[in-house]
């Protein structure tokens, strides 16, 4: 069993690259990876992946290679009630298969120099895994009365609601509809 570990933890963890032929010399005998990476743009459009804590086993099985393990996805995001910064961590089981005519959505590409990169891959994961809507707790109630308008008219309407007119559509006053 062959063992790497990261020592750093940086960006171009050099430990998630790893020695092609060496894994495929030895046919069946793990090499065991342990490393940190804070990936630079795994992200959506409310929040992002700050770190990837990964322990894969990786084997070469024939003309494929197999990773088995967990990654600790660590994310901020912004809580869909309150609008405020929240993070998290997420646990993510590793099951992927790498080999030569990959399956798109289904395997990855064994790459034909001698250098396979773990990156792409667990990027890939990150992404799936990235919370759509946090939130920072359970128990969150959403913004203050005082935050945000929260009362069912504005107040500029007056005594009668029909007379307000929101100016961004009054632009579709001016259609005319025909009975035919």
């Amino acid at each position: 069993m062959t063992r790497m570990k990261s020592g750093n933890g940086s960006s171009d963890s050099d430990e998630l690259v790893v020695d092609l032929p060496k894994l495929q010399r030895n046919l069946g005998v793990p090499a065991e990876i342990s490393s940190e990476w804070k990936p630079d743009s795994v992200e959506t459009t409310h929040s992002n992946a700050i770190l990837i804590q990964v322990n894969i086993s990786l084997e070469a099985v024939s003309d494929k290679v197999t990773a088995n393990g967990t990654a600790i996805l660590h994310w901020t995001a912004q809580c869909r009630r309150c609008l405020e910064a929240t993070s998290g961590r997420t646990s993510i089981d590793i099951n992927e298969i790498f080999e030569k005519g990959a399956f798109e959505g289904e395997t990855f590409e064994l790459p034909l120099g001698e250098k396979l990169d773990l990156r792409p891959m667990l990027a890939e994961q990150a992404m799936l895994n990235l919370p759509l809507a946090a939130l920072c707790s359970e128990s969150c109630t959403g913004p203050t009365d005082t935050e945000f308008f929260t009362t069912s008219t504005p107040s500029n309407i007056g005594e009668n609601p029909g007379e307000f007119k929101d100016p961004r559509w009054a632009v579709l006053d001016q259609l005319k509809f025909s009975d035919d």
